[in-house]
């Protein structure tokens, strides 16, 4: 009976110690007010924002201000945004090169630390790769990921779809090298997580019943696709992106002609990829509502576009009860949905064995 209790106490220990552990857990989001302040201190601490000043202080003390005020401040602008672009790319070049490095780290850490979708998990991830990597000297800060999200993105497109997109074993030791078991170890511990939850997911998900007669699609209240396209684009979230937008269309009256219509027509289809992949950022937020999605796919036994439709209608009202999406049209039809469902999961659908093709075969 001692002994018992005397188990219970160390188990009890070692749960307060973990518990401890996890509370120290301290990641860029807890040190800086937000991203963009950590952002800003990231950029003036690498070697791509020293190359940019470089570049950018001599370009700024040869250029002759022009008597005309309207030109300066076009070409002010054209000079700033080239060179926050050319930062940008530097650091995004830095980052990729220094994840590239670490392969073998970022497997083991995956390993000892198997993760779920519990942000918590990712957190630990983050925080000992922030220190390994500053300590390694791969990174000359001590905040590479800022977050949990980041870390676990950062680990969707340096391993898990590179390395899954490689079709032979040859073309895998060419990418990674000596890695390659540790990232095949890594892929496994995550697959078997991401199995379980699945299994728990449909164990413990309730059924919420749909009326679908009751639920309209927008191509069903939208005379043209066009229309629902706009409204979405002009949301008062981003009324200071679309005043920009239309003070450079303003600002470029006097131009040429072509760099008239050229400019405002290639600002307006960005603007219109951008909110068409906002949905992709919306529903990876949240590994349930990933799941509750291909969930719906598979429990829909009918197939063609009314399928699709039906499919469109559950997730609209899904969303929209679970607050992911302001109104319940996050879709537009079927084929919307569907053309969503490919691109949302283009990569892992284009694999010979995954976990979505399984789920969707089953």
């Amino acid at each position: 009976m001692k002994d018992n209790e005397i188990g219970d106490g160390k188990s009890v220990d070692v749960l307060s110690v973990k518990r401890l552990e996890s509370q120290k857990t301290v990641l860029p989001q807890d040190v800086f007010r937000n991203e963009l302040t950590w952002f800003c201190y990231e950029k003036s601490k690498s070697l791509a924002f020293r190359i940019w000043m470089l570049l950018w202080v001599p370009l700024s003390v040869w250029w002759k201000p022009s008597d005309d005020w309207i030109l300066s401040l076009k070409a002010s602008i054209f000079r700033l945004s080239l060179g926050l672009q050319l930062l940008w790319g530097m650091s995004a070049f830095s980052r990729r090169r220094a994840l590239s490095k670490q392969h073998t780290q970022f497997s083991k850490e995956i390993t000892k630390n198997p993760p779920s979708s519990d942000p918590h998990d990712w957190e630990v991830i983050a925080a000992n790769l922030n220190s390994y990597f500053y300590e390694n000297k791969t990174w000359n800060t001590k905040y590479f990921f800022f977050n949990a999200m980041s870390c676990q993105k950062a680990f969707k497109t340096t391993l898990l779809e590179p390395f899954s997109l490689k079709k032979d074993e040859s073309a895998k030791v060419k990418s990674f090298k000596d890695s390659v078991p540790y990232v095949e170890e890594a892929l496994q511990v995550y697959a078997a997580g991401f199995d379980k939850e699945w299994k728990l997911f449909n164990t413990e998900k309730e059924e919420s019943p749909f009326d679908l007669e009751d639920i309209q699609l927008p191509k069903e209240i939208y005379r043209f696709k066009l229309t629902w396209v706009l409204k979405r684009i002009f949301y008062r979230r981003f009324l200071e992106l679309f005043l920009y937008y239309f003070y450079i269309v303003y600002m470029l009256r006097n131009d040429e002609l072509i760099l008239r219509f050229l400019f405002p027509v290639v600002m307006f289809l960005a603007m219109v990829g951008f909110f068409r992949n906002m949905r992709m950022i919306v529903l990876s937020v949240k590994m349930k509502h990933k799941m509750q999605f291909l969930s719906t796919i598979i429990n829909e036994q009918e197939s063609g576009a009314n399928g699709w439709d039906e499919i469109a209608k559950k997730m609209n009202r899904y969303l929209f009860e679970k607050k992911v999406w302001n109104n319940e049209d996050f879709f537009y039809d079927g084929l919307d949905c569907e053309w969503f469902f490919s691109r949302f999961f283009y990569r892992l659908l284009s694999l010979k064995k995954t976990y979505v093709v399984c789920f969707i075969e089953r």
